[in-house]
């Protein structure tokens, strides 16, 4: 199902995500390191949740650059409120564990606990040509990030492990579907690149890796994780090199969030491809650039920043908050749905 969303909605159609500041519960966070030795790769991890009553939270923003969001750091969690569903959220490459720090905090105001994974060798301050081919180790990131947290002797207590949920954006997409069940072949993902006679920001790009040593043996395998319930995907790839057979097997539910004006994942090759392989799949489509669903920028840097300047700007006319806002409202009634208690 394919449908363009307006960028001008009902605020009385958004009564959870705008609550009073009075109403609204003080989110807080706490880092867990992830130390995976069977593939000797250690990440650290954001758990976002209600702060008891007296926490206080303080501007936070990851990045100098960014906008900052009322956060209590280091704070416990709120007494009384029982397990709740829990959403896991991956970033894109560049990203890090706070890149949609704005959706933790809107999901926990709806109810929900927020696990943010960070993956290696596609982080900002960790990049590497084998972390951009083996977006698959980003699978085994978000299963091993979920089997600590569910038996972690503290945090554990706050989820409901019967009700999961995934959103990512960009290779964090990518990794909604690998966890689904799609299979994926690096060497076609490849060729497709090769072939293809406009290539996007990522085509261009990892063409250039030198991944000729870089393992790949294992790149075919399913990692598909059951313990997830529904996906919510944003601006996601790279998406050719999943085997159609894999996509039309998938039965869990999709939402598949699509940038209509995306240049790093062109988007009919990518999320609109997704979407319409993918039994079920719902497709939102949304006049906006790849960089919307990251944080807010303070400024739009010069052109002369760089990567950076691409980051925070958008198409003319677009609101990012305002595309926040939808987002997160489409994502909270999508999981509303898909996460009831059976």
């Amino acid at each position: 199902m394919r449908y363009m969303l307006l960028l001008t909605v009902m605020v009385c159609g958004w009564p959870m995500l705008l609550m009073g500041a009075d109403a609204a519960p003080v989110v807080g966070s706490v880092t867990i390191e992830m130390d995976n030795r069977t593939i000797a790769r250690r990440a650290l991890s954001e758990l976002w949740f209600e702060a008891a009553a007296d926490a206080k939270s303080e501007p936070f923003a990851a990045q100098p650059l960014f906008r900052s969001i009322p956060l209590a750091r280091g704070a416990s969690p709120a007494s009384g409120v029982g397990k709740r569903p829990l959403i896991v959220i991956s970033h894109g490459n560049f990203g890090s564990r706070f890149s949609h720090a704005w959706l933790a905090v809107e999901l926990v105001k709806s109810g929900y606990v927020v696990l943010s994974t960070s993956h290696p060798g596609t982080m900002g301050e960790d990049q590497s040509p084998a972390g951009r081919y083996r977006l698959w180790d980003r699978s085994r990131d978000v299963s091993f990030a979920i089997d600590e947290l569910l038996k972690h002797p503290r945090w554990s207590a706050l989820v409901d492990e019967s009700r999961i949920g995934f959103a990512g954006h960009s290779f964090g997409g990518w990794t909604g579907v690998s966890l689904a069940g799609g299979r994926y072949d690096p060497a076609q993902q490849r060729t497709f690149c090769e072939n293809v006679p406009q290539k996007d920001f990522y085509c261009g790009g990892t063409l250039r890796d030198d991944i000729a040593a870089v393992p790949a043996k294992d790149a075919g395998e399913s990692f598909k994780d059951p313990r997830i319930r529904a996906f919510y995907i944003m601006g996601a790839g790279p998406a050719q090199g999943f085997s159609a057979e894999s996509l039309a097997a998938i039965r869990a539910p999709f939402l598949i969030d699509t940038a209509q004006y995306d240049t790093v994942l062109e988007p009919q090759a990518n999320s609109a491809a997704l979407a319409k392989q993918i039994p079920g799949a719902k497709e939102v489509v949304r006049p906006v650039g790849h960089f919307v669903y990251a944080p807010e920028c303070l400024s739009r840097p010069p052109a002369s920043a760089g990567f950076v300047s691409v980051i925070c700007s958008d198409p003319d006319g677009i609101d990012r908050a305002l595309i926040h806002r939808q987002v997160a409202h489409d994502m909270v009634e999508f999981f509303a749905e898909h996460l009831r208690k059976r």
